[in-house]
């Protein structure tokens, strides 16, 4: 009998027909079909409801309030000079002028542009943090926040040079999640894409030296672990010496975003709960309101009232809070005036307010005096006193610092007040000293206490500012005492009274 024609064999397969490859290939590519059917894109995308909570995010790590804050100017003593709107655009760094060429593009000559680009152009220049040449500065960008035009120039810059940057940033790394993205995006905030070593890029470095990878071979978790490690090991002792007077006050930044990861919020679904300062912010889709001052107000860059003492992070327990000495039958007083007459009523000017960003204020004791410089007196360590003047020794500017609390500058001098030394004694005489943003013995917190009054604690050791044995004498001592700020007494009780 005759056999038969051999069947062809695969060279590949020697054991398996060639004609059985047509049924073979077909299944692979139906069970790849399955497969891309099953399991989701994992490229990184962002949806618009996730890119409104992305910003909210970032308003609130930087400005501690979810609102964007386009009108907030401020010099921060960090050698930027002064940074301004929801970016914090800075005259040193130059993206100030970037805001403003991008603003008179589109509307013309405006008051910015002719009085302040071709200064901000030499500033941005030579990297100069100087002020001086900039007088009138924030009044004329608080009032050009009140321009749609200027807001969405603000926006634009924001998202050209930082924004779209981080989201390439985020795709070439591989991250595939909006919560990985926000975290590069605050990163590129803050430190920058410059080789500096303290820089984004060399964060990334690190971080995949430790991680032995990048996302695409590391779990992203486990790498965004590592990844905000990194980061706050760089925030706590930066190699840059002049970051390290503010950088360590940012932490919360870090553990806020850390928490996000913690609680695998991986998408940004809302609502979602931030607290990088202790004052607790929900972030839900419900499209931000921006921060715009006329030219009489100025914008918060942190609510009030500050958080209470057990919801700020404590580096050191303080000990037992003592009783601070009263005068003689002193209490508070009613916050209830007599009404004027109706034929004579007419609108009152606020006679105290709540404490916010860019203020300039009196702080009253409850006698009526003002905390002021002994003497006017224009050197470090000038004593802290009552006052029953009202010049600029008795003035005081409010700028924001770190934990939901706030610097209190002189007018005269230029110097903050401060708790010496950082010291944990009852009694202590207060000075004024060279300002630093976000160092802690010259950061005060206040705390509501009814009647627009508020107690005022220190941010190093919680003790209340006082006025020695309830005096009300010019030149009384202002001491600290500890005490609890929520139930101060009459010498631990103060308003802020606008001046100017």
């Amino acid at each position: 009998m005759p056999q038969g024609r051999p069947t062809a064999r695969s060279r590949f397969l020697p054991g398996l027909p060639t004609l059985a490859w047509p049924a073979i290939v077909v299944v692979i590519v139906v069970g790849l079909l399955v497969v891309w059917a099953i399991e989701p894109d994992r490229r990184l995308t962002v949806s618009p409801d996730q890119r409104l909570i992305i910003e909210k995010i970032r308003s609130v790590l930087m400005h501690d309030a979810d609102d964007p804050q386009y009108g907030r100017v401020v010099d921060q003593a960090d050698g930027r000079g002064y940074v301004a709107g929801t970016g914090d655009f800075s005259t040193a760094g130059g993206e100030i002028v970037e805001v403003l060429d991008t603003y008179t593009a589109r509307v013309g000559a405006n008051p910015l542009s002719l009085a302040y680009l071709p200064v901000l152009k030499r500033l941005a220049d030579r990297r100069s943090p100087a002020v001086g040449e900039l007088a009138g500065l924030p009044e004329a960008w608080r009032l050009a926040s009140k321009d749609p035009r200027f807001r969405q120039a603000q926006d634009d810059v924001l998202d050209d040079r930082y924004y779209q940057p981080a989201m390439r940033i985020s795709t070439d790394l591989g991250l595939t999640t909006p919560l990985g993205l926000a975290i590069i995006y605050d990163t590129l905030l803050q430190h920058g894409d410059s080789a500096d070593p303290d820089a984004l890029p060399s964060i990334i470095y690190r971080t995949e030296v430790r991680a032995d990878g990048r996302p695409r071979k590391v779990p992203e978790h486990d790498w965004l672990s590592t990844f905000l490690a990194e980061r706050r090991a760089t925030l706590t002792n930066p190699s840059n010496e002049r970051r390290r007077a503010t950088w360590p006050y940012t932490v919360g930044r870090v553990d806020a975003l850390g928490k996000l990861l913690a609680d695998r919020a991986d998408d940004l679904r809302p609502p979602l709960t931030l607290s990088p300062y202790g004052r607790r912010h929900v972030l839900d889709l419900t499209p931000s309101m921006p921060t715009v001052a006329d030219s009489t107000t100025h914008p918060p860059a942190t609510p009030s009232p500050s958080p209470s003492p057990s919801a700020v992070p404590r580096s050191a327990s303080p000990p037992a809070a003592l009783p601070s000495p009263r005068s003689a039958g002193s209490r508070r007083p009613s916050a209830t005036t007599s009404p004027a007459p109706a034929s004579s009523r007419r609108p009152a000017a606020p006679t105290a307010t709540a404490p916010r960003d860019g203020l300039l204020v009196r702080v009253v004791a409850t006698g009526g005096k003002s905390i002021g410089v002994a003497d006017g007196a224009s050197f470090a360590g000038a004593k802290i006193v009552l006052s029953g003047g009202t010049g600029p020794a008795e003035r005081w500017r409010v700028i924001a610092s770190t934990s939901g609390c706030f610097h209190l500058v002189n007018v005269r001098s230029g110097m903050a007040l401060d708790n010496p030394d950082g010291t944990w004694t009852n009694g202590v005489q207060m000075r004024q000293w060279e300002y630093g943003w976000g160092t802690s013995n010259q950061s005060w917190c206040f705390t509501p206490v009814g009647g627009g009054r508020y107690s005022i604690r220190n941010l190093t050791n919680y003790y209340l500012l006082d006025v020695r044995d309830g005096g009300t004498s010019d030149g009384t001592a202002v001491q600290q005492w500890g005490a609890d700020a929520a139930a101060p007494n009459a010498n631990q009780t103060w308003r802020l009274v606008p001046a100017g």
